[in-house]
């Protein structure tokens, strides 16, 4: 974010090319305020609190601008976690990503939000179901930095969301959307999104660049993700082009986690090609499965670690279910017999080797606690029993000044341990 004057460029991706500079000036973000204060009537004596970063456009209009422009209060300190959620008559802004691990792990803030407002990604209805449980109102925003707020919808059931006055859908088509904003110093603008309007209302169908060509083959993503979800086992997935390839993050529900411990990544590999192979072409040729869709601060899956996840030539472990917290993280993990590391690791008893132990406990560091630890020495390292394949351990990790200690164990019986350095390269 650059501040020129009376203007502020603000940094993105961009939805019509490459990383760009998108100018607002200090009127565009004032109307916007207000249009949405008009719009979604907030009540007095009502206080702002984020889990969002005034780098992004929406943690800056809606935490930043918006109570300074509409006269409410703001609790500067960031909320990281559910139980730093203590703020009466609280406006939560945050993210889907915050809410969608907030559903998974069961957390319950100390104090509930009277208003819960998020963007960044599109809220899956379950998500909305539970938000609504712990706030009276939860309204999902849909917009783009170029444009600012475009509609919101306030509940899981309304089909279409509703514009906000400054928006005028001029003209959609298959491969862009032109829109006229008052909240922009250009308009209008064209974005990559596709989007059907309908009644006065407007209905988000996709994001025009995840089209692809493979093999000279057409192929919509979007189409593809909602095949896979669709079968039995998948809950959820993010598919790419990976050097040339389909590519597919798949997470599993229950029933696909027990498969994939009964039988192996193999043979569910072939059953979901089988059955994609029925409805399209091109299906995904690489796979991997984790326990969620790793996604950035602001909501927006991090494609840049899903990318590092298909270029690591170890395989993974299957990662059943998880715990974080601050200091402290714990994964359940299942290092599945045909993994290359078992390969030579012995002929006729395969083990996990020690080495690989040592990268994924600071692996899973840098997923817990945003932490690279290979710089420096790891102290006190004990392997006290082997580690064989298809075993499901759990991988304990307590960060504190001292460094990372990481733990293999089975309840009481510890496989090996030891202490990461306390250094990051992140």
């Amino acid at each position: 974010m650059e501040k020129k004057f009376n203007e502020i460029v603000f940094k993105t991706g961009g939805t019509t090319s490459d990383g760009k500079g998108v100018v607002k000036t200090f009127e565009n973000l004032k109307r916007e305020c207000l249009d949405i204060n008009e719009e979604l009537k907030f009540e007095n004596g009502l206080k702002f609190i984020t889990t969002t970063t005034d780098e992004h456009l929406f943690g800056f209009t809606f935490f930043r601008m918006l109570p300074d422009v509409c006269g409410f209060d703001r609790y500067e300190a960031r909320i990281n976690y559910p139980e730093d959620i203590n703020v009466e008559n609280a406006v939560l802004i945050t993210t889907p990503s915050f809410l969608e691990a907030m559903r998974k792990f069961e957390a319950k803030p100390p104090v509930n939000p009277i208003v819960i407002i998020t963007a960044g990604a599109k809220l899956e209805d379950k998500t909305f179901e539970y938000a609504l449980t712990i706030a009276e109102r939860v309204i999902e925003v849909y917009g783009s930095t170029e444009t600012g707020v475009i509609a919101y919808r306030t509940s899981p059931y309304e089909k279409g969301l509703r514009i906000f006055k400054g928006i005028k859908i001029v003209e959609t088509a298959d491969s862009y959307t032109k829109i006229e904003t008052a909240y922009s110093e250009v308009s209008p603008v064209i974005i990559q999104d596709r989007i059907k309007l309908e009644d006065g209302k407007i209905e988000f169908l996709g994001r025009c660049g995840r089209v692809l060509k493979i093999q000279e083959k057409r192929i919509i993503l979007d189409d593809i993700e909602a095949a896979v979800k669709d079968i039995s086992g998948i809950e959820d997935v993010y598919c790419f082009e990976h050097k040339g390839k389909l590519a597919a993050l798949a997470v599993l529900d229950e029933n696909g986690k027990e498969f994939f411990i009964k039988h192996d990544k193999l043979t569910l590999v072939k059953k979901l090609k089988q059955e994609l192979k029925n409805k399209f072409e091109i299906v995904p040729q690489r796979w991997r499965f984790f326990d969620e869709i790793p996604k950035k601060e602001n909501g927006k899956i991090n494609k840049e670690f899903i990318e590092e996840m298909f270029n690591l030539n170890l395989s993974l472990p299957f990662v059943i279910s998880r715990e974080t917290g601050r200091d402290y993280a714990e994964f359940e993990l299942c290092f599945i017999k045909n993994s290359n590391f078992f390969k030579g690791h012995f002929e006729k008893l395969p083990i996990l080797p020690g080495v690989v132990q040592l990268f994924y406990a600071n692996w899973f560091t840098g997923i817990a606690f945003n932490m690279d630890c290979r710089c420096g020495q790891i102290r006190k390292i004990k392997y006290s029993n082997i580690i064989k394949p298809a075993k499901i351990i759990r991988l304990e990790l307590v960060k504190s000044s001292k460094g990372v200690s990481f733990k293999y164990h089975d309840g009481e019986l510890i496989y090996s341990s030891g202490i990461l350095p306390p250094m990051s390269l992140l």
